[in-house]
């Protein structure tokens, strides 16, 4: 009798936060055949889901699953009953951890240290620390001489300044703030999620956004384009200024909380991002922004919640002391490029990218959840290779562009990554491509530096320069390879766009 009264309870509670009704899933299978880490997995998202149905929400919370979930959205993008089956892995994360009833299995423990030291460096200065991140990961994991030779390489390439690290921390002024919003996420929310109700699923874009050559707009590099992904913080910038655009970094800015806050606490990962969100709109900014696409999807949600949900605006006022308006939009690379427009681009060319074959990857967060984002078409996109075109270049016709490529575990499931990129890498070479084009730091990564395991494990792939779209955009605007940092890329990338 008080286990079926602890089971009704944990599934209410699942349903509460997630907004699902469980018993709508009839079981089609499609979570798990779209599912990236299925093949990882001990049960995967359709078995998940029945284990829940079943009132065996514990026996779901022990599940190794849980720890291979790379937070791609492609389960709940694809359900015909539209459950939120990517947040309900999240759910059983977040309560397993708080009751302590979690896999034993070795890879629960090397995403836990991930997310745990992420987010204790993040409490403590309001943005990542990468250095602090890694040694903490490290300590916690004794995994000390896994990427020893890209952190050397980082390090000659002023990506990581291990003296600057130590000696001149960058922190937040609102560090007060940072901790008012963490202690707010240790306390349960009171208002549920909509109830989700099977409907009929079809895209239709957001217009596009309102900006021109000659205006101002707000900035938020986020926290890896100020350290290990700085050479987009570069190219974005050079590409920005020969369109005829002003950026203007947000004063203050804090992490978003990326991976980890999403997904180990949902309140955390809301109100993190709804403190950037209320600094842009006290500076005045109408968009902003956000070339991460990780960073990108968490302002967007946070965004939405906010004019949703009355609990997380109070929440956000005891914060900051002020109640949120949220005027101001954050928007992606590719949504400012839409806006600029091919034709106008395509004039501004004075060096045709010509001879250059290339696979536009949009990985997951850009274009999911397409409620949320709604960009582009969230199972081919084409928004990006319109651009390349517009460039000069020829776009390949691929079947992997929206594939996950790991995102976040990078450090946590490396063996994983490395078969995620090999399928998604092997697609676009049979496909006709030399190179990639991404729009996000974290597809880059995993493409980019990932790439050298990558291939010694699968030696039927040749190298592949990785660029993100706003290095192309640059040097067909005029830009050399080194005024867009392409020689602070691990695959060496120079070589294909010189002298075009």
């Amino acid at each position: 009798m008080e286990h079926n009264i602890r089971t009704d309870s944990l599934k209410h509670h699942l349903e509460q936060i997630t907004g699902n009704n469980y018993a709508c899933c009839y079981q089609c299978g499609k979570c798990t055949a779209g599912c990236p880490a299925g093949g990882f997995m001990d049960n995967p998202p359709s078995r998940i889901m029945r284990l829940i149905q079943a009132g065996y929400v514990e026996e779901a919370m022990k599940c190794d699953a849980l720890w291979y979930c790379i937070g791609c959205m492609t389960c709940t993008s694809r359900c015909p009953q539209n459950l939120e089956i990517a947040g309900t892995m999240d759910s059983l994360r977040e309560m397993a951890l708080k009751s302590d009833i979690i896999s034993t299995d070795h890879s629960k423990k090397l995403v836990a240290a991930f997310h745990s030291s992420f987010l204790n460096t993040v409490r403590k200065s309001g943005r990542l620390q990468e250095l602090a991140l890694i040694n903490s990961y490290k300590l916690r994991t004794r995994t000390f001489l896994q990427d020893a030779d890209a952190g050397i390489k980082m390090i000659r390439q002023g990506k990581i300044h291990p003296i600057k690290a130590f000696t001149s921390k960058e922190s937040v002024e609102g560090k007060d703030q940072i901790e008012k919003i963490f202690r707010l996420s240790e306390q349960e929310s009171h208002t549920p999620a909509p109830r989700r109700r099977p409907i009929k699923r079809s895209f239709k874009p957001d217009a596009p956004v309102k900006i021109t050559p000659g205006m101002t707009i707000g900035y938020y590099p986020g926290c890896s384009l100020s350290g290990t992904a700085k050479d987009y913080d570069i190219s974005v910038r050079n590409m920005c200024q020969r369109l005829g655009i002003t950026l203007k970094e947000i004063e203050d800015w804090n992490c978003c909380g990326a991976s980890s806050a999403h997904a180990t606490n949902h309140k955390l990962a809301m109100l993190l991002p709804a403190r950037n969100q209320a600094l842009a709109d006290a500076q005045g900014m109408d968009y902003v922004l956000a070339p991460c696409a990780a960073c990108l999807n968490r302002q967007v949600a946070a965004r939405n919640a906010l004019l949703e949900s009355e609990e997380l605006r109070a929440d956000l006022k005891s914060v900051t002391g002020s109640a949120p308006v949220c005027n101001a939009q954050f928007i992606g690379i590719m949504q400012l490029l839409e806006a600029i427009g091919s034709a106008e681009i395509k004039a501004r060319v004075t060096k045709p990218l010509k001879d250059l074959s290339l696979a536009c990857y949009y990985g997951c967060l850009l274009v999911r959840p397409f409620e949320t984002m709604a960009y582009d078409d969230p199972e081919n996109p084409t928004k990006m290779d319109t651009v390349v075109e517009a460039l000069g270049a020829k776009s390949v016709d691929w079947a992997y562009k929206v594939e996950c490529c790991g995102a976040g575990l990078t450090m946590a499931q490396q063996e994983m990554i490395e078969d995620l990129t090999y399928k998604i890498a092997h697609n676009a070479a049979a496909s006709g491509a030399g190179a990639f084009v991404v729009a996000c730091p974290l597809c880059h990564t995993n493409l980019d530096m990932r790439q050298e395991g990558m291939r010694k494990r699968y030696s039927d792939i040749n190298a592949m320069p990785v660029y993100y779209i706003s290095d192309l955009v640059a040097l067909a605007l005029g830009a050399s390879p080194e005024e867009v940092a392409l020689d602070k890329h691990f695959v060496q990338a120079t070589d294909m766009v010189r002298n075009r």
